[in-house]
């Protein structure tokens, strides 16, 4: 029989959803610890008596599945047809390589290290090209060369096209997402979200390029294209031209605390997630609340509690709490009463309350 990855090996190894997790929340301490350490957020809910909420629905696990797996059916035709569509790649005369594993639509990569090594000898293959032929690659598998996850750092990116400027090869990161793509009214979490994860990978990419020695050869596009899906529908829409610099910078700053943590490990040995004192030390650690936590930790409800008796803004959302900022809810109501301001901030708050 032929060797091939199992879930277990492949949820262990591949570590993009602990990556996706941390860059919902790159702030707060506790969630850098649970991404890093593989300490799942449920069952340091469950621990202190909370009820687990945020487990993926099948449902929705199996309607992302089957929207990826249909942009990369017949060589990718629909994903083509769409990104031609939207100015991504400038003809449908374009190849298709697909680095997905088995288990996750693939029809070639048994392993996550063959998964890694074509994804290396893709790269490198691309280096030595001028072109002018374009390509999509669906689910190139890298290795981030910083101790930034346990035990190590995989990542498996959406899909990433190939173009050619003055015969130099351009890498440009695609993210998916099942999310309805809305236009102006599009949720703007799943946006933030989506662009946080594709400026991530982008970084990746350019990063595994540097330690390959292949970064005079290979140029990644600081934009990137999304891809979500038409309302009410599982047709493709994708979002080109989405710049991710921001996000890269950003990516790059958190992988200093990512890589600080991991240095902080309590059982070199252990990342399986359910070691008390791994669960103990992600519930100590300090946290930093957002409404984004709302959408994906099971320990929000005592974040929330905590930010209620600190009065912090942020129970009322971004915009309130980047508004008020250090200033207290209850200040807030008083200055909104017409209480005379103390310092030239409460001033400005006080105008900018009278003016809303």
């Amino acid at each position: 029989m032929e060797e091939m990855s199992t879930p277990l090996d492949e949820a262990r190894r591949n570590t993009r959803a602990r990556f996706e997790q941390w860059a919902s929340n790159p702030k707060c301490d506790a969630n850098t610890l649970s991404a890093v350490h593989n300490v799942r957020l449920d069952k340091a809910a469950a621990s202190i008596g909370l009820t687990p909420s945020f487990g993926q629905s099948p449902f929705a696990i199996a309607r992302g599945n089957t929207f990826e797996r249909g942009l990369f059916t017949a060589e990718a035709e629909r994903l083509r047809t769409a990104l031609v569509r939207s100015g991504c790649l400038p003809t449908t005369e374009s190849s298709f390589i697909d680095l997905r594993l088995r288990m996750n639509g693939g029809t070639k990569v048994k392993s996550v290290d063959e998964a890694l090594e074509q994804t290396k000898d893709w790269l490198a293959a691309v280096a030595v090209s001028s072109g002018p032929s374009p390509a999509i690659v669906a689910a190139p598998m890298v290795r981030i060369p910083r101790g930034v996850i346990l035990p190590e750092a995989l990542l498996i990116i959406d899909a990433v096209t190939v173009t050619f400027e003055a015969e130099r090869p351009v890498l440009t990161v695609g993210e998916i997402k099942v999310f309805p793509d809305r236009g102006g009214h599009t949720e703007p979490a799943h946006l933030a979200s989506a662009r946080a994860q594709a400026g991530l990978y982008k970084l990746a990419l350019e990063m595994t390029i540097e330690a390959a020695g292949l970064a005079d050869s290979l140029d990644v596009s600081p934009n990137g294209f999304l891809v979500f899906t038409w309302p009410g529908s599982n047709q493709p829409s994708v979002r080109a031209n989405e710049d991710l610099t921001s996000q890269a910078s950003r990516a790059l700053r958190g992988f200093d605390r990512l890589e600080a943590s991991a240095g902080a490990l309590v059982h070199p040995d252990d990342f399986e997630a359910d070691e008390p004192a791994l669960i103990q030390k992600v519930l100590d650690a300090p946290v930093s609340y957002s409404e984004a936590c709302l959408s994906f930790c099971d320990l929000a409800p005592r974040c929330y509690r905590r930010a209620q008796e600190d009065e912090n803004a942020l129970i009322l959302g971004a915009e309130a709490g980047r508004m008020l900022a250090e200033i207290p809810l209850r200040r807030a109501v008083e200055l909104m009463n017409g209480q005379q301001p103390t310092s030239d901030r409460e001033a400005d708050i006080q105008r900018q309350l009278d003016m809303s």
